[in-house]
This record gives C-alpha cells, sequence and structure tokens, in this order.
C-alpha cells in the first residue's frame, strides 16, 4: 500500500473496493463518526458492491483515517492513491448510499468476483504496446479531450452510463474482427475495473486492466519511461494534474464543464462565468444571461468580502453535471 506524503499540504486520498457490503446505513454513519473526528473533506459513496471516495485532511487526520478504514476487514486491501494539494480541494464530508459506487446502469456486474486480470504499472507499457492488444480508454470525453495513453480507442461516452451500449457493439462484431486481447484503464482503477467484469459478462475472456488506473501509473512510472500524454482529469477543484501529479493548466468552463486551457481563455469566445469555445454556440441567450448574472453576483460577493454559493471551490464536482458527478472515478 502507498504510504501517506510527507508534507506540509492537504493530503487527497483516492480510494476504492469492490466488496460485498450489508448493513450500509451502519456502516454510513461509521464512516461519519471517523470523517468528522479526523476533520476530513470530499466524498464517500457506499453500495452494496463496495465503497468510493476522494477525502482530503491534514496528514495526521489522514493517517489516523487511513489506519482506522485499513484495520477493517472488509476494507483491508482498500486501493489508496496519494496526492497533495496547497488548499482544501473540497469544503464538505458527505458519505452517501448509492445503487452503485460508479454508475454503469449494471449493478448485477460483481467486479469483486469477475473483474479482469490486473496489470501493474510497470508492466502496463509492454501490455499496450502488444499489436494484438485493443486499449480501451473507459473515460469520457470531457476527460480524454486533455489527456490518454497513446493509441488508445475512446469509447466517446458522454457518461459511464453509454459504456455498455458501447462495449456491445463490440461484442457483436464477426469474430474474426474482435480483438484477441483488451486492455483497460482509467483516472483511478474503478472504472475499468468494473467495465473488465462486463466485458467478461459478454464473453471476453483475456481482458485487463490498470492496477491503480493512470494515477498509480503516474506515481510510479519515470516521466522519460512514460507512454501517457497530457493531463489526468481529476474529480476536485484542481481540475487536472501533470504527470507529477501536481495541478495542471486547466480550468473548467462553469457553462459546458469542459476543461478549459489557457489558448481557450484567450479566444474571443470565451467570457468567465459564461461561455467558452467549446460550447459558445451551443448556449441559448437565455442561458448566457442567467450564467452572465450568476459571475455577476460572484464578483460582487467578492468586493464585499463575502462568499457567493456560486464563487465557493468545494470541488469540481459542484460544477459538474449529474451524469458527470455520477462517473467520479479514484
Amino acid at each position: 500500500m502507498a504510504q501517506i506524503p510527507h508534507t506540509n499540504d492537504y493530503v487527497v486520498a483516492a480510494l476504492y473496493k469492490f466488496v460485498r457490503l450489508s448493513g450500509l446505513e451502519d456502516w454510513q454513519q461509521r464512516l461519519r463518526d471517523i470523517t468528522e473526528s479526523c476533520q476530513m473533506m470530499g466524498t464517500i459513496l457506499l453500495a452494496d458492491e463496495g465503497i468510493n471516495g476522494t477525502v482530503s485532511a491534514a496528514p495526521a487526520d489522514m493517517g489516523r483515517f487511513i489506519d482506522w478504514l485499513t484495520n477493517l476487514a472488509e476494507f483491508a486491501d482498500t486501493d489508496i492513491k496519494y496526492s497533495t494539494y496547497q488548499e482544501r480541494p473540497f469544503h464538505r464530508m458527505k458519505v452517501r448510499l448509492k445503487r452503485e459506487i460508479v454508475t454503469m446502469g449494471q449493478p448485477d456486474i460483481q467486479p469483486a468476483e469477475h473483474a479482469g486480470i490486473y496489470v501493474d504499472p510497470k508492466d502496463w507499457n509492454a501490455l499496450i504496446t502488444d499489436p494484438d492488444v485493443l486499449v480501451v480508454d473507459t473515460r469520457n470525453s470531457y476527460e480524454t479531450a486533455i489527456g490518454k495513453f497513446s493509441d488508445a480507442t475512446e469509447p466517446q461516452t458522454k457518461t459511464f452510463r453509454e459504456f455498455p451500449a458501447w462495449a456491445k457493439q463490440l461484442a457483436d462484431m464477426p469474430d474474426a474482427e474482435k480483438p484477441k486481447k483488451i486492455a483497460m484503464y482509467c483516472t483511478g482503477g474503478i472504472r475499468c475495473e468494473k467495465s473488465t467484469a462486463y466485458m467478461k459478462s459478454l464473453g471476453f475472456n483475456d481482458v485487463y486492466h490498470l492496477k491503480g488506473g493512470i494515477l498509480r501509473y503516474l506515481e510510479e512510472t519515470p516521466k522519460e519511461q512514460s507512454l501517457w500524454e497530457g493531463e489526468c482529469f481529476v474529480f476536485d477543484s484542481r481540475v487536472a494534474v501533470d504527470h507529477n501529479l501536481k495541478k495542471g493548466i486547466y480550468d473548467l468552463c462553469h457553462a459546458c464543464k469542459m476543461p478549459i486551457d489557457a489558448d481557450d481563455m484567450a479566444d474571443k469566445a470565451y467570457i468567465s462565468g459564461v461561455s467558452c469555445p467549446h460550447c459558445h454556440d451551443k448556449t441559448s441567450d437565455e442561458q448566457r444571461a442567467r450564467f452572465a448574472e450568476r459571475s455577476r453576483q460572484i464578483d460582487l460577493a467578492r468586493q464585499r468580502g463575502e462568499t457567493h454559493i456560486g464563487m465557493k471551490k468545494p470541488s469540481v464536482k459542484s460544477a459538474l453535471s449529474t451524469s458527470q458527478r455520477d462517473d467520479i472515478d479514484n
């Protein structure tokens, strides 16, 4: 298990585990109690299929929480990835009960029993450069737009709920055209783990997934050996991280929820809080007027030294659509 970083900054922990759970209301209360005790902020999701969350805290408090969690038999080998940030990337703590800890719309799929084969980051390059392997990015288009592994196939989904339809089309191809092996990856491992279980249910046998996802790969792979291109979208106020797991160059358009860079913000179509080149021609005058008024109220609150609800940066989740929030991947 990765060690908590030695830092004076806040520690961000992305964690998940597919494990059959019962008594969810009891687990919810226990997690609320410990996260409150450790002064944590973030979101934890619980479902019959396991746990998924991203939380932040001071290093000592994070250590107390992780010790508590991993000393429970159900969560002893929970996958945990760490990064740091100077500010709190969240400003609230939520522990929620869900039908799925990552929403594919397939609650009967059980990754705990039927997932594909884990591939450690050190072995990933050799796998994805095999010509017999189809490399699949299980993330959505707003994520793949800013970074991916070279030559990866993108399903072009807007939400993870759309992935099963794409996978079914692949399964329905003639046998001669189907890939011999499939290697899948995502941000932190949870979506690709669930995706491999679904692919196996469709009859694919040689299915692999990157253990710990892109975040673990970036953490363990020297940059000069990396096959990763661009930055990695994350679901908190950092928006994206670079190869060193530091905040990247992207911000978020609060109109269309797409990541935007300096070139986007220099474009004449960019109006802070109102539009960007991705959405300027796709929103109505009424919507742009509403966004502009929201931005004006934020500026007025800032001038008064107050915090308007729209200017808080609890996390990128507050700016995302409902379907995007369902896709949070650790």
